[in-house]
């Protein structure tokens, strides 16, 4: 692993966020390096409703910029005072002066030096050259232009060709996602999601099981992680009312943004339950206590350029896993039933059902040994130093 490096990541969401590969790489970083996590920056119009409805105060302007979460590793928050201003031009030049004297000045309070930048979006260009980085490293971990949200994917493609043009590093989730963006710089490279593998193992081997789940009936046929957009609600009503007796255990936050309806036709229905979002310590856990692990993903550009984080954890895990047929579920062939529809997922869920044995577990487990995140984080070492190696001298 790198030692001794400073690195600066700008994070699309906060650190107290559902834990997503970056949470799993910049604590595994923080062992060796200093890591700023820089939490998603204010913009002017959402600044000035909290200021009418009195939601910021004295107290909120004062408040330290940087909060240590871990050891070498904190949590980094922009003055409310120099929010992103937009088009509004001056305004907006004057309050990222602000932000960038802001920056600094932490960082040389931490003790850091020139950073490596770690970009996790597009919409992040406009902080390269700002913070006198050694190195501007871009990880993307989904085709970005195809969320449910975006409304001019085109827009989203043009900005991120841009950044990536830009980066000194472009490391990627999946092969679809190195398929398109390789073309745009040559120094993009493949570096799957992977699991916590010994942590899940562990949880795998304890008897224990979270109240949620062990108040519910048998078989558990269980989804872990994010319900948002992607998430294909249809299927799983067509298998909670084609079988009444099997529970449904839906645990992690609701987060339909886009089309807040989309999940109402599991609402009321008896066998279906939305335990919610879980502390991150809890989720080997509830993977651990389903009889059966859900991937049920829509099929779309989306969801062919994903690399599933769950997928990794639910074998680590040992369960046995039924997905839908995206690239994604491929990547463990004869570990993962893969279905297309209601009609193959009944089936796939029974024959899961009887793959308890310990021997089941144990192939389960060894096929994902090798994607720890321990392993991860050393070969994006390697890209890091390589990177180095090769633009030293260039700023």
């Amino acid at each position: 692993m790198i030692e001794g490096q400073s690195i600066v990541c700008f994070a699309p969401g906060p650190w107290d966020d559902i834990w997503r590969n970056r949470h799993q790489i910049m604590t595994r970083l923080a062992r060796r390096n200093k890591v700023l996590w820089v939490e998603p920056r204010a913009y002017l119009r959402p600044v000035l409703r909290q200021l009418r409805r009195g939601e910021i105060g004295w107290r909120d302007l004062r408040r330290p910029l940087a909060v240590p979460v871990r050891e070498n590793l904190w949590v980094y928050r922009d003055p409310v005072y120099a929010p992103i201003a937009g088009r509004r031009l001056r305004l907006g030049q004057l309050t990222q002066a602000l932000r960038v004297r802001a920056m600094h000045r932490t960082m040389r309070k931490l003790g850091f030096g020139r950073p490596l930048l770690w970009l996790t979006r597009y919409y992040q260009a406009d902080v390269v050259g700002t913070c006198d980085e050694r190195l501007v490293i871009y990880h993307i971990s989904d085709e970005y232009s195809a969320y449910a949200a975006v409304r001019d994917p085109e827009a989203v493609r043009r900005a991120e060709a841009e950044l990536i043009r830009r980066a000194d590093l472009v490391i990627v989730t999946s092969p679809a996602l190195l398929e398109s963006k390789r073309p745009l710089n040559p120094h993009t490279y493949l570096v799957p999601n992977a699991a916590d593998v010994e942590g899940f193992a562990k949880a795998a081997a304890d008897p224990c099981v979270p109240p949620g789940m062990a108040a519910l009936r048998r078989p558990i046929v269980g989804y872990v992680g994010v319900l948002n957009e992607k998430i294909d609600y249809e299927l799983i009503r067509a298998i909670a009312l084609a079988r009444p007796d099997w529970s449904i255990a839906l645990v992690g936050p609701l987060g339909l943004y886009t089309q807040p309806h989309k999940a109402d036709g599991l609402q009321g229905l008896p066998n279906v339950h939305f335990l919610g979002r879980v502390d991150v310590s809890e989720v080997p856990h509830y993977i651990k206590a389903c009889d059966v692990c859900l991937l049920p993903y829509e099929r779309n550009e989306w969801t062919r350029n994903i690399d599933s984080l769950k997928l990794y954890e639910y074998l680590a895990c040992g369960r046995p896993v039924v997905a839908t047929d995206i690239p994604a579920a491929h990547g463990f062939p004869g570990l993962v039933h893969i279905v297309r529809g209601p009609d193959e997922a009944i089936p796939a869920i029974e024959a899961a059902l009887t793959e308890q044995s310990p021997e089941h577990i144990r192939r389960r487990q060894a096929a994902v040994a090798e994607h720890s995140w321990d392993a991860r984080v050393e070969r994006i070492s390697e890209l890091i130093l390589e990177a180095l190696e090769r633009t030293e001298g260039r700023r």
